[in-house]
């Protein structure tokens, strides 16, 4: 089996840097704050602290992975699926997930958010990979942490990738209670037509 090494903890640095590459690029360009989560919210507070721990924890997991080698095992690894394949398949995953949520976020223009902003009617995009996905950077971030998962398919990534599929399922729903009361019918028509995952 290949050695524990810091690929995929390399790959989800690039992932985090895709993701606050397009948020930088708002600030200094657009005059934008794409970060508008709104800590006074309770679910969103929680949301928020949620993300971070499951993004520190796949951070450390695949640190301490690359330093010892006997971490996965009493991580809980599960030896029946890791093995070569699973590995570069997981890296396929992770690879095609920060270049499609890269395409994501670029397509959402001015309207990328990270949270739900108050009191701003962002664009409703429904085109490129809004039209086969209705969150296709949630998507890209479930098919990342599912990919570093294949890599080290263990009782602590299962659980992680558990947690983000919550997560995001949560997340999903109150964006979408946002666009249905900012955009009304067109909203719901393009929920109608496109899915919500894929």
């Amino acid at each position: 089996m290949l050695h524990s090494d810091l690929t995929p903890l390399v790959v989800g640095i690039v992932f985090l840097a895709t993701t606050a590459a397009r948020s930088l690029w708002l600030r200094r360009a657009r005059g934008i704050n794409a970060y508008v989560i709104d800590h006074g919210d309770p679910l969103h507070r929680f949301l928020a602290y949620v993300f971070f721990a499951i993004v520190a924890g796949l951070l450390v997991y695949f640190g301490a992975a690359a330093v010892f080698p006997e971490f996965e095992r009493n991580a809980g690894l599960v030896d029946r699926f890791a093995n070569d394949a699973a590995r570069w398949f997981g890296l396929i995953a992770m690879v095609a997930a920060t270049v499609w949520t890269g395409y994501a976020q670029i397509s959402m223009g001015d309207s990328w958010r990270i949270g739900v902003p108050k009191g701003e009617t962002l664009t409703l995009r429904t085109r490129g990979p809004f039209a086969v996905s209705r969150n296709p950077i949630f998507l890209g971030m479930l098919v990342f942490v599912l990919g570093m998962t294949m890599w080290s398919p263990s009782a602590v990534t299962l659980a992680l990738l558990a947690v983000t599929y919550v997560a995001l399922e949560v997340q999903i729903r109150v964006e979408e209670a946002y666009l249905e009361r900012t955009h009304g019918e067109t909203y719901r028509a393009f929920r109608n037509r496109v899915r919500r995952w894929i």
